[in-house]
Formats: structure tokens, sequence, C-alpha cells
């Protein structure tokens, strides 16, 4: 039984996907070429020059759109500076056009996902895959995920008999704290889908939840929501949690906490929130729906209106892919070296300049201390 892959994402025009099909000489310098053309069929190459009213109210726009898609990055003005910082970088090394700045930022942000988080990503991504005994469900859940399950795409696709996913599925799905029972502090408005609607037990059943197979959940990870409704709702459910960092590795396993413990996890956060300051082309999806016969998570009134955070997405989530391209092919990095070099990042982009890493973590979940005090589910497997 082959591989299988279930895309459980509301198809909505507008929203870009990376291709499986990119060539070794495209990871370099024809990814401009590409950039390009996707920006020429989609809205054209604005030649207007740069003023300095256009750069004010982008820099207002742009940073409202990513407060709108990760509200935890309005918390130390962190989105504000991160864009600050991209476009006066990219003034800074020549853009001169209003076309430059879309351009440029799409360079940035495809490095973001290919050079800095990318081979973090994939290590990680790959530690789950080697982990696979065949017969077992992989849930990449969008938004944060789906860089993950793109640089999973890239793996595996060019890993010939690297990993046993004989009779396996990836699911790419937009399931979020609102399909799981739980409330989010920071984003009031609305309240969560209840587990006796029928509609959220047929999503569920579609992702490989109630089938008897084990679902593997890879998230870049915090406090375990999903376990937390597993064992609530669906107690004899097989499954297992990674996260790339965890708040509670003596809980739920942590990818970097396992890997890296000498190092203060403060910067796990900031790195894992780095990812959550990557362009998302749709805000989080609040209510399901039927599209072409499957349950989806409705984004029909999400998607943003920008080419800005169209293509940077996009970007990101090539850069991802091709960093498990790059994995594959053998180009490699210690998770030490890559985290000791995203921190060292983080402490420039402190000092005002442009590095794509955050300077410092978002605002910790207020609640976490209580989460952790009342957790009553011991260890969630992979750990033992």
């Amino acid at each position: 039984m082959a591989m299988e892959i279930e895309n459980l994402i509301y198809s909505v025009e507008g929203v870009l996907h990376p291709s499986h099909l990119y060539e070794e000489k495209s990871l370099n310098g024809d990814f401009l070429n590409v950039a390009k053309g996707i920006v020429d069929n989609n809205w054209g190459f604005s030649e207007n020059p740069i003023t300095f009213e256009y750069v004010n109210g982008l820099q207002q726009k742009l940073s409202s759109y990513f407060v709108e898609v990760a509200p935890d990055l309005a918390t130390f003005s962190l989105a504000e500076g991160h864009i600050s910082r991209l476009t006066d970088f990219l003034i800074n090394n020549g853009a001169k056009k209003e076309g430059d700045l879309l351009i440029g930022g799409a360079i940035e942000f495809y490095k973001i996902g290919r050079d800095l988080l990318g081979p973090i990503w994939t290590s990680y991504v790959n530690e789950v895959l080697e982990s696979g005994k065949g017969d077992e469900t992989y849930i990449f859940a969008a938004r944060d995920a789906t860089p993950i399950f793109w640089a999973a795409e890239g793996l595996r696709q060019n890993c010939d008999n690297c990993f046993n996913l004989e009779g396996s599925k990836f699911v790419h799905v937009d399931w979020n704290r609102w399909f799981m029972g739980q409330e989010d502090e920071l984003d009031a408005s609305g309240k969560p889908t209840s587990f006796s609607n029928p509609i959220l037990k047929d999503f569920y059943l579609q992702m490989g939840f109630g089938t008897g197979k084990t679902v593997k959940i890879v998230e870049p990870g915090a406090w375990g929501s999903a376990a937390n409704a597993l064992k609530t709702f669906m107690p004899d459910q097989p499954f297992e949690l990674w996260f790339l960092f965890s708040h509670m590795p003596d809980k739920i396993y942590g990818f970097l906490n396992t890997l890296t413990p000498e190092i203060d996890s403060k910067y796990f956060e900031m790195i894992n929130d780095t990812g959550e300051a990557t362009p998302k082309p749709y805000l989080r999806p609040t209510k399901l729906t039927t599209q072409n016969g499957k349950v989806v998570a409705n984004i029909e009134d999400k998607v943003i209106k920008s080419p800005h955070m169209q293509l940077w997405s996009w970007a990101v989530n090539q850069g991802a892919h091709d960093a498990g391209v790059l994995f594959a092919r053998g180009k490699r990095e210690s998770v030490h070296d890559s985290v000791q070099r995203l921190i060292e990042l983080s402490k420039t982009s402190a000092e005002g300049k442009w590095t794509g890493v955050l300077p410092r973590n978002t605002l910790t979940w207020t609640e976490g201390e209580n989460w952790k005090a009342n957790w009553k589910w011991g260890k969630i497997p992979p750990l033992k």
C-alpha cells in the first residue's frame, strides 16, 4: 500500500503552493525568476518609485496583517519591529521601486524557510519520520506546521527508502484550538466548536482519528492543547505528540529540548516564534464547512488580499520544501550549530538589524503555569 497525502485545506483562489518539482539549479538563482513570474501572473510588477508615505503605509498594513495571523506578535511590538527592519534592509540594499520590496521580501523569507529555520524543521521532521513503523497517520496542523509539512514533502520525495511509510498517510489540515475545544486568551472572536457537533466528528474521522491507527501529530509545539483534547474526548485513540519545542518536556516530547538540553529554553521559544512570524496567506479559520465532499476549515472570508502576504508565505513554504530536498541530498548541519546560529542572529536583530530572526520570544502564555500544575495526563507518547 503506497504512501497517501490527504489535503484537507480549503481550496480558494489566491493561495499559492510550493512546487514539488523544483530542480537542483532552482535552489539558488532561479528562485528570483520564479518569484517574478508569479508576480507578473497575479498582480503585475509595480514600477512606482518608493516614497516615504508608501513605505510608512506598507509597514503599518503589514504589521497589522502579521498580528492578525499571529496575535502573539503584538506583544513587545514584535510584528512592527520585524517589518520595519525588513523594509529598512531592503531599501538600504538598493530597493527603489514598490515591486522591489515585494520581490526582495520574498527572497528574504525564502532564505528563512530554506537556510535559517529549514535545517531545524527538516532535522525535526526527519526524526519523526524515522520513528515510523508503517500504517500510521501524520498530521501537520496548518498554519504554523505548514512549512514543516513542506519540509517533510521535500525530504520524503528525495530520500528513497529512508523511512517506513508503507500504508501511512500525511494529513495537512487546519486543525487549531477552535476545533479542539480550547479557548485562546489572545483571540476572543468566537467560541470553540463543540465536540457534540456532528460535523466535528466527521472532521476528526477524516484526519485519521477513530480508525484504530496511531496518529502522529507534528507541530511546532507549545502547551499540548491537542493532547488535552484527545485525552478528554477520545481517551481510547492511540496517538503521539511531537513538538519542535515543548514547555513541558517532561510530559510532551520537545525536539530542541531533547537534542540541545544545555541551551536555555527561552531561545527555543524564540525560534518557534520566529516560525510563527513567517507570513501566512489567511487568518485562522474558526468554522467548519463541506467542500468537495470533505469537511474542511472555511477560509473563504479569511484570505488576506495582499500580494506581500501571499507571495512571502509561498516563499517560506518553498524554502522549507527545498530545505528538505537539500537535507535528503546530504546537506546537513548539527541541530546545536543551527540553534546557536539563530541565537546569534536574534541578538543581532535586537540591535535593530534585519536577520529574519526575532529579537526575543513573544509573551509566554499567562495561564501556562496553571496549565502545567493542572496537567493530569502524565507522559504523552513518544515519551515513555
